[in-house]
């Protein structure tokens, strides 16, 4: 058997193994389940957000600066994916390994650029953009007032493949227009702050130490 028909085999029984335990309601109070996919809820982290959430006037700045931040990304996707469609359509691609639709997906062992020993790396840095993006909503959640009532991790097996900060709906409705767009946009703030921050050690550090190796 190749790799792919073990793993669905493993995912699989994972499921059987989840839905039975959720039937006979032995899982823990803390963990929820959808199908396959497994939610971990924990109130753990609330201290901390609420410390870290005190500087709240250079708090509201930065979600101001998110919300532009938040409008231009969408915005620049928006017209990248209207001008590539159109010129997809107007001059279509010559057929080659480049562009097919196993290529377009960012998948480790699909993709024929992108080996299965790199899961690794790809799955850390899913996991820090989802934590990132998450803490983002949180903090700037107490930082409007909002009261978050949980915060957790979705994962298929042991991959993880969500996070979540769950606020409360009623103080959620209660906050002003402003500092839910704030609290909405902080994901996507954090999130460009780790790509900048990336690129920066891509093209400093990283590309430095290439050099002096091929040298």
């Amino acid at each position: 058997m190749d790799i792919w028909t073990v793993a669905l085999l493993v995912l699989l029984a994972y499921w059987v193994g989840v839905s039975w335990a959720k039937a006979r309601d032995l899982l823990p109070s803390f963990v929820s389940s959808t199908g396959p996919i497994v939610t971990l809820h924990t109130k753990r982290g609330k201290r901390l957000l609420d410390k870290l959430s005190k500087p709240k006037r250079l708090w509201r700045a930065w979600g101001n600066f998110g919300l532009g931040i938040a409008l231009v990304v969408a915005a620049g996707t928006l017209f990248v994916l209207v001008t590539s469609a159109i010129g997809t359509l107007a001059n279509p691609p010559q057929p080659s390994a480049v562009n097919q639709p196993r290529n377009a997906l960012v998948i480790p062992g699909v993709s024929d650029f992108m080996p299965l020993s790199v899961a690794p790396e790809i799955v850390g840095g899913l996991f820090i953009g989802m934590v990132v993006h998450e803490f983002g909503h949180g903090l700037m959640c107490r930082v409007e007032g909002i009261t978050v009532e949980s915060m957790g991790v979705a994962l298929l097996a042991v991959l993880p493949i969500g996070a979540f900060v769950e606020p409360n709906e009623e103080s959620q409705k209660r906050a002003d227009r402003g500092a839910r767009a704030r609290m909405f946009a902080a994901g996507v703030t954090n999130n460009f702050v780790v790509v900048v921050i990336a690129f920066a050690l891509l093209f400093g550090p990283v590309a430095g130490a290439v050099g002096r190796r091929q040298r």
